[in-house]
C-alpha cells in the first residue's frame, strides 16, 4: 500500500497474486498490527472490512486460504480483507483509504 500514493502505509504487504485475483477484493498484511485492533478502528470510521478470508469469516481461526498465503501464524493474524461492491463510489474508496491510513498510523504509534 505504500506504493503509488506518495504517503502510503509502512509495513504493509499485498497478499496473493498482483493481477490474477478478484478485481474487487484485496487482502493486506499490516505487519505488527493485530487485525482485530485495526478492524475496531476502521469500524469507528465507518469502514467495513474483515480479517482472514471469506471462507471462514465467522471463525477466529485462520482459514486454509489464509494459511496458504501466510503460513506464519503471526502474519495470519495481521491480515485484513477489503471488498468493494458495484455501488461503491471513487469518493468512498478514497475516504476508506484515508481512514485505513489514519487507523494504521495510530496503531503503529
Amino acid at each position: 500500500m505504500g506504493e503509488g500514493r506518495g504517503e502510503g502505509i509502512p509495513n504493509t504487504e499485498l497478499n496473493g497474486h498482483k493481477s490474477q485475483r478478484l478485481a474487487n477484493t484485496t487482502n493486506i498484511t499490516f505487519h505488527g498490527i493485530e487485525s482485530e485492533a485495526l478492524l475496531i478502528l476502521l469500524d469507528q470510521e465507518g469502514v467495513c472490512a474483515s480479517s482472514g478470508s471469506a471462507c471462514l469469516a465467522d471463525s477466529d481461526e485462520p482459514s486454509h486460504v489464509v494459511k496458504a498465503m501466510k503460513p506464519d501464524s503471526a502474519a495470519s493474524r495481521q491480515m485484513i480483507r477489503f471488498s468493494l461492491g458495484l455501488e461503491n463510489t471513487p469518493a468512498e474508496v478514497k475516504a476508506a483509504l484515508n481512514a485505513i491510513e489514519r487507523a494504521a498510523n495510530m496503531l503503529y504509534g
